[in-house]
């Protein structure tokens, strides 16, 4: 099942980031790959990268990191940029928390695994977090001084669209968000 919102949020920037050196690793095929880490750059490919983020407390700090270092590395500007490291942090933050199996326990069973995937279309960004979990995302309106409840919101904000998709078997659901890319 997917559900999807769109209300037109643009990039604010177009501001292009420079590339510097340590951002080679999306410009091509790294000497060593790391087991977590997956790419596909190619004539005629599209850019794709994915990283298994593990179900730690810097969790999201990985998240961003790679987000950053691979958006830098395709030459994204630093507004949209910003906005895909917020959107990532978020779905890898809701993944790690909600992304249990249905009658997992938290104590007895291992954390979920959860995949970061950055997929760069020729007009849209989109960041996909993957888990375990079927159970589907709920925006809701949090109170004015929750604490909780303010990923989806500030996600459907940040977004062109959002959603999920629900694979009806027994490995879990994909979030997904798209960002219009500022024109060239």
């Amino acid at each position: 099942m997917t559900a999807q919102r769109d209300h037109g949020i643009r990039p604010r920037s177009t501001h292009r980031a420079p590339v510097g050196a340590d951002h080679r690793l999306f410009r091509g095929v790294p000497p060593a790959v790391p087991s977590d880490l997956a790419l596909r750059i190619g004539m005629g490919s599209t850019p794709f990268a994915a990283r298994r983020i593990p179900a730690a407390t810097d969790c999201c700090s990985v998240a961003r990191q790679f987000t950053r270092r691979t958006l830098l590395g395709w030459d994204l500007s630093s507004g949209l940029c910003d906005d895909t490291v917020q959107i990532a942090s978020e779905l890898v933050a809701n993944a790690v928390r909600h992304g249990r199996p249905r009658g997992a326990r938290a104590a007895a069973d291992p954390p979920p695994t959860v995949w970061l995937a950055l997929a760069l279309r020729p007009r849209t960004l989109l960041c996909v977090v993957r888990d375990p979990s079927r159970r589907r995302p709920r925006l809701t309106c949090p109170a004015p001084l929750a604490e909780r409840h303010r990923g989806l919101p500030i996600i459907d904000a940040l977004s062109t669209s959002w959603g999920w998709t629900d694979d009806r078997g027994p490995h879990g659901k994909s979030v997904w968000a798209r960002l219009t890319l500022p024109p060239a």
